[in-house]
C-alpha cells in the first residue's frame, strides 16, 4: 500500500475493519434470527426485502445530504447508526423489531457503499481512483474470507448468548470503523474540503446518461444472485456433482477476486477502456450461464469471476465519470440504487423464478440478458460529456 497516500491507507485499513465485523455476521445471520429469535424464513426475506427498498429510496436523499455537510462527515455517522442497528439485533425478540433493525442496519449498509466511492473521489486522482476501489475490494474480500469463519468459531457454542457476544463485537468493528474514518485527513493528511453545497432539487434522477448506464448496470449484477442462489441450488438440483463442492467453489471466486480485482484497475483507466470492459465482463457472464447449464461448474466459476470484476471496475470508472464533482454523492448514490436493484430485489426473484418455471432454459435466459447488456453498452452517449 506504499504507493497510496497516507488518507488512502487508512481508508483501507477502515475496510479492513468494516468487513471483518461483516463477515463475522454473514456467518450467521440466518440461522440466528430463525433459530433462536424464532422468525420464518418467510418473514427473514420480507423483512430484508422491505429494508432494501426502502434502502434504495433513501439513497439519493442521503447522497445529496453528504454533498451538502460533507462526505466523511457523513460516512462516520452511518457507520455509528449501523453499529447501533447491528446491536440492536441482539436484542430482537419479534418480527417488528426485527423489522425496524434490519432497516436502520440496511438504509446505513446502502449508502456507506455509494459514498466510500464518493470519498475515494475526494481522496485520490482521477488516474487512481480505480486502483483504489480495487484496492478496497480486495480488502473487503479478505476481511469477510476471515470474519466468516471466525464468526462461525465464536457461535460454535450453544445457546442465544454467544450469538449475542458475536453481534455485539460486529457492533464493536463498525464503531471502530467510524473512529478510523473520522481520523482521515488528520494528523498531517489534509482533509479534502467539502464540495459547494448545491441546489435542493435533485439532478440525478432525471439525468438519463445517469439512468441508461445504472439500467445495463442491474442487469450486469445479476453476477450476485447467480452466485449465491442459482449457482448453488442448480448443483443440488443437478445432482452430477456432489454438494460438498460448493464450498471449494466459493473459494475459487474469492481468491481469484482478491487475486486478480487491483490488477483489472488497469483495464478500465479510461471511459473508453471501461466501456470496452464493461461489455467484455458482459460476455464472460453471459458464457458462464452456458457454462452452468452444461454443468461445467469449475469453469463456470472461473468465468463467472472474470465477468464479476471487469463489470464492477467498469462501473467505478463510468459512475466516476458521469458524477459532477459538487453532486458527486447524489450521482453516485443514484448510480447504486441499480446495482442494490439488480443484486437484491430483481436478482432473487429473477433466478429463482426462472429455476422454478423453467429449470434449465433459466440460463439461457440470463445469458440472453447479458448479451444485450452489452450491446446496450455501446449505445448510450459518452458518460464524460
Amino acid at each position: 500500500m506504499a504507493q497510496y497516500s497516507a488518507s488512502v491507507r487508512r481508508l483501507l485499513v477502515s475496510g479492513l475493519v468494516d468487513y471483518l465485523g461483516a463477515g463475522l455476521f454473514l456467518a450467521f445471520s440466518v440461522v440466528y434470527f430463525t433459530q433462536l429469535v424464532g422468525l420464518t424464513i418467510a418473514q427473514v426475506g420480507l423483512g430484508m426485502g422491505a429494508a432494501g427498498c426502502v434502502a434504495m429510496a433513501a439513497a439519493t436523499p442521503l447522497g445529496r445530504l453528504a454533498d451538502r455537510v460533507g462526505v466523511r462527515r457523513m460516512l462516520v455517522a452511518l457507520h455509528l447508526v449501523r453499529a447501533g442497528g447491528t446491536a440492536a439485533y441482539a436484542v430482537v425478540g419479534e418480527f417488528g423489531g426485527f423489522v425496524a433493525a434490519v432497516t436502520v442496519v440496511t438504509v446505513a449498509d446502502q449508502a456507506i457503499a455509494a459514498l466510500t466511492q464518493a470519498f475515494v473521489g475526494e481522496l485520490a486522482d482521477e488516474e487512481q481512483r480505480g486502483r483504489v476501489m480495487a484496492a478496497y475490494r480486495a480488502i473487503a474480500n479478505i476481511g469477510i474470507s476471515i470474519g466468516g469463519p471466525l464468526g462461525g468459531l465464536l457461535t460454535g457454542a450453544s445457546g442465544r448468548s454467544a450469538f449475542q457476544v458475536t453481534l455485539l463485537v460486529n457492533a464493536l468493528a463498525y464503531l471502530l470503523t467510524a473512529l478510523l474514518v473520522r481520523t482521515i485527513g488528520r494528523r498531517g493528511t489534509p482533509a479534502p474540503a467539502p464540495a459547494p453545497a448545491p441546489v435542493r432539487r435533485s439532478l440525478a434522477l432525471r439525468d438519463r446518461r445517469l439512468l441508461a448506464f445504472a439500467g445495463i448496470d442491474t442487469v450486469l449484477q445479476l453476477w450476485l444472485p447467480i452466485l449465491n442462489l442459482g449457482f448453488p441450488l442448480w448443483l443440488i438440483a443437478d445432482g452430477q456433482v456432489p454438494r460438498a463442492w460448493i464450498g471449494p467453489l466459493y473459494a475459487i471466486n474469492t481468491v481469484l477476486g482478491v487475486a486478480l480485482m487491483v490488477p483489472s484497475a488497469r483495464f478500465t483507466a479510461s471511459v473508453k477502456a471501461a466501456r470496452r470492459c464493461q461489455v467484455a465482463g458482459a460476455v464472460a457472464l453471459a458464457a458462464a450461464c452456458l457454462a452452468f447449464w452444461a454443468s461445467w461448474f469449475p469453469v463456470a466459476i472461473v468465468v463467472l469471476t472474470v465477468g464479476e470484476i471487469a463489470v464492477v471496475a467498469a462501473a467505478w470508472t463510468l459512475s466516476y465519470a458521469l458524477a459532477p464533482g459538487e453532486r458527486r454523492a447524489e450521482y453516485l448514490a443514484a448510480f447504486g440504487m441499480g446495482r442494490s436493484f439488480g443484486r437484491y430485489v430483481l436478482g432473487p426473484l429473477l433466478v429463482t423464478g426462472l429455476l422454478q418455471a423453467v429449470g434449465g432454459l433459466t440460463w439461457a435466459i440470463l445469458a440472453a440478458l447479458f448479451c444485450v447488456a452489452a450491446l446496450a453498452t455501446l449505445v448510450p452517449g459518452d458518460p464524460g460529456t
